[in-house]
């Protein structure tokens, strides 16, 4: 035996109803939990960026406040070693115990300066003893210090002596070592290990960074820029120091968010500062996360408490409101479902009342969808695909021509009828910057305005989409000059809603219905006229001559003239022509102007290639040249391609008869060069008085094509002689520099030496050790 309860058999034949009061329930409890999480996550995330923000200008004052007191004491040290007492002791092979003794005291007087300072050595390599302030003399070997010792002894670490961080170990018994940041002066650096040495006591100088904040579990780390840990207040492994290095940027401030390996999430603050432009330093500063938020959990926890409360309120709300909204909901189903006989929810249909009326409303729309979508593409889509039809030919009697008029509802006379065409300019950009769906686009906006533009108009028309890049527009206006200047108000419209410019060309009347296909090519063939009125002109059939042009060619006396200016490389000269010539063409009609301009190319391309010892480029082929007319659209275009095309190719052949003359001019000084390597009064004035040129000017063109002086090259011709003589032999120096032409010895040294970085001696005895 079955029990039901009373109130779960209700709710079961109303399911609308358990929906509705589920879904309000959904959406409170989603609400609430998006607003507590908006409030817990917003809160954390302001306190974050407020601590992030407040963390990085604590941060950033403290390293720029260590900074100068690290670049105080560089300067300091600096001018220490300068003091002349000191200076002369480390360099000095014997002194006395009174010497040592000022040597001391005057290190004190330096340490005492300034309580940052740890210690300071004035190393002697000479005497291999080392002045300390702590102890005072001791011998080189024994002394405490030995890694700054080995530091100054090794080539490989001498280049970083300055700002060097390292643990220093004290000499006296229970006193742990402490870190340091060395700064290393040498007196003969390259010679010897002399030098003034001054250890910063690094614990004193991060005072500041150490008492930046008071957050719990906090740690300070200072990186130099060759990721070596200057001072950390937490020790850290190369993996550790690698981690943090991967997260701050050098030289740039911030904060973020990150957690390292096997620990919490942390807040980590870095700031970059640099150090007299010697070495620059990051500081990074991490604060765990939870230390940062655990106050806000205490907000948190009374939050949700809150929140649980007013969704009780909301709930017992809720149940009350669902009650009132289902009653209507049912009155209108059984309504819905009386007007179409319809079965009931419980005899095979949906169960759910609010499904079954959604599939009623569906059903419904769906056919008025269908029946709206046959309409417009039976009756939009079939009369304009008539339209271009009618323009591109395919019908050919008046009674089908006439039968379709009145098909697709087009209200057109059959006679005084004729076609304009709105062509854009530029087209090629255009199809280059947009696909074929904005270019279909932009012709729908173009027939749109061709249309709003003249509907005041008396006459009737109809626009066409013919694609590519022009629209047409069947018109049964006769050709007039009142409404050539409405087509002329429709292209301005064009160019100010579409941004685009557009070239009008207005045809003749059609003779018959028949005709329309020949007119209509007619008037496209107008349209090119844009190339000798150029971009935006309105052409009208009746305002051009009817008879062709005649093809223009360039007079034998011009083409004289230019014959004579392509070897001088006498550019304006052949533009002048040309520009001459042009003002001709423009008295032509497309073709033959088009056609003319063609055959004066392949007349200067002829002229051109006499004086060229090399083929011209491809962009001066028939087929190139042909495409570039077409391309440029308008006979201002192609001028201004044309002349720099001449330009280009005249610099081009004139680049290259100066380049194969330099080449000569250059091989014939360095082989006299070779020949008068032995005179001592071989000199750039005797090489240009050999080649005829003056001094000036044979010195400039030589630098540029060898990026050598003229002095260079003859110094390091000789240079490489006398190393092979100095190497071969064991022959004085001074007369094998003489035979080469080197008078005077001082100079011979100061050039080798400049060269080699050594004297010739030295050049000798390493290369005959087999050093090098």
């Amino acid at each position: 035996m079955k029990f039901r309860l009373p109130l779960f058999t209700s709710l079961k034949r109303h399911p609308t109803y358990m929906k509705l009061i589920f879904y309000f329930v959904s959406a409170n409890v989603l609400v609430l939990a998006l607003s507590f999480a908006l409030l817990y996550g917003q809160s954390s995330q302001t306190l974050l960026e407020e601590i992030g923000d407040h963390s990085e200008s604590l941060l950033v004052n403290s390293a720029r406040n260590t900074a100068r007191l690290m670049e105080w004491s560089l300067e300091f040290s600096f001018s220490s070693s300068d003091d002349s007492t000191l200076k002369v002791n480390a360099l000095s092979d014997q002194y006395s115990d009174f010497e040592t003794y000022e040597v001391w005291r005057r290190l004190i007087e330096i340490k005492n300066a300034n309580p940052s300072i740890d210690s300071v050595y004035l190393i002697n390599d000479y005497t291999n003893t080392v002045v300390d302030s702590r102890l005072g003399l001791s011998d080189a070997e024994t002394f405490y210090d030995q890694d700054i010792i080995k530091r100054l002894q090794d080539p490989a670490t001498t280049d970083h002596s300055v700002l060097i961080p390292r643990t220093l170990s004290i000499p006296l018994v229970g006193i742990k070592a402490k870190e340091v940041i060395s700064i290393v002066r040498f007196y003969e650096k390259g010679s010897s290990i002399s030098a003034f040495v001054l250890n910063i006591d690094t614990d004193n100088l991060m005072t500041l960074l150490q008492n930046n904040s008071n957050y719990a579990n906090r740690s300070v780390t200072v990186l130099n820029d060759r990721d070596e840990t200057v001072f950390s207040s937490i020790p850290l492994n190369q993996e550790q120091i690698a981690e943090l290095r991967s997260q701050g940027n050098k030289n740039e401030s911030g904060w973020k968010l990150f957690r390292p390996r096997n620990q919490e999430e942390q807040l980590m603050v870095y700031a970059g500062s640099s150090i007299k432009g010697i070495q620059d330093w990051t500081f990074i500063e991490t604060i765990p996360k939870s230390v940062i938020l655990g106050k806000i959990t205490v907000l948190r926890n009374t939050s949700l408490i809150l929140f649980l409360i007013l969704f009780i309120a909301s709930l017992t709300v809720i149940v009350l409101i669902s009650k009132r909204v289902y009653s209507p909901i049912q009155e209108l189903i059984s309504r819905v479902m009386r007007q179409h006989q319809a079965e009931k929810p419980s005899e095979g249909n949906s169960a759910n009342e609010l499904d079954y009326l959604s599939n009623v409303f569906t059903a419904q729309h769906n056919r008025i969808y269908e029946l709206t979508e046959h309409w417009r593409h039976t009756k939009i889509l079939g009369r304009e695909r008539f339209l271009r039809d009618f323009l591109g030919g395919i019908y050919h009697t008046a009674e089908e021509i006439c039968s379709q008029f009145q098909e697709w509802g087009i209200a057109l006379p059959e006679d005084q009828l004729s076609v304009a065409i709105f062509r854009i300019d530029h087209f090629s950009e255009f199809t280059e910057a947009y696909p074929e769906k904005d270019r279909r686009l932009l012709r729908f906006a173009m027939s749109n305005i061709i249309q709003e533009s003249l509907q005041f108009s008396k006459h009737k028309l109809q626009t066409v989409d013919m694609g590519n890049d022009h629209v047409a527009v069947v018109l049964s206006a006769p050709l007039s000059e009142e409404f050539a200047k409405k087509l002329q108000v429709s292209k301005q419209l064009m160019e100010q809603y579409l941004s685009i410019g557009t070239t009008v060309a207005w045809g003749r009347t059609l003779p018959s219905l028949t005709d329309m296909h020949e007119v209509y090519m007619e008037t496209y063939e107008l349209t090119h006229e844009r190339f000798r009125f150029g971009h935006g002109a309105l052409v009208m059939k009746a305002w051009l001559a009817d008879a062709p042009g005649e093809l223009y060619h360039l007079p034998v006396d011009k083409e004289r003239q230019i014959a004579q200016a392509l070897p001088k490389g006498n550019a304006d000269t052949v533009l002048e022509i040309i520009r001459s010539a042009v003002v001709k063409l423009r008295e032509l009609p497309y073709f033959e102007c088009k056609m003319s301009l063609i055959t004066l190319f392949m007349d200067i391309r002829r002229l051109m290639q006499e004086h060229s010892s090399q083929p011209l480029p491809h962009s001066w082929g028939l087929t190139s040249i042909e495409n570039q007319i077409i391309q440029q659209e308008t006979m201002e275009n192609v001028v201004l391609w044309m002349e720099a095309l001449i330009t280009k190719t005249l610099e081009d052949i004139e680049a290259a008869r100066s380049l194969s003359k330099n080449a000569a001019l250059i091989k014939q000084a360095d082989q006299f060069i070779e020949e008068q390597l032995t005179d001592s009064n071989l000199s750039a004035k005797m090489l240009a008085d050999q080649l005829g040129l003056s001094v000036n000017y044979f010195r400039s063109l030589y630098k540029a094509e060898t990026n050598l002086s003229i002095t260079e090259k003859i110094s390091e011709k000789r240079l490489n002689y006398i190393c092979q003589e100095l190497l071969a032999s064991d022959s004085p120096i001074e007369p094998i520099i003489q035979k080469y032409g080197f008078s005077s010895l001082n100079t011979f040294y100061s050039i080798f030496k400049k060269v080699y970085g050594m004297t010739p001696a030295q050049y000798r005895r390493m290369h005959k050790n087999g050093q090098y």
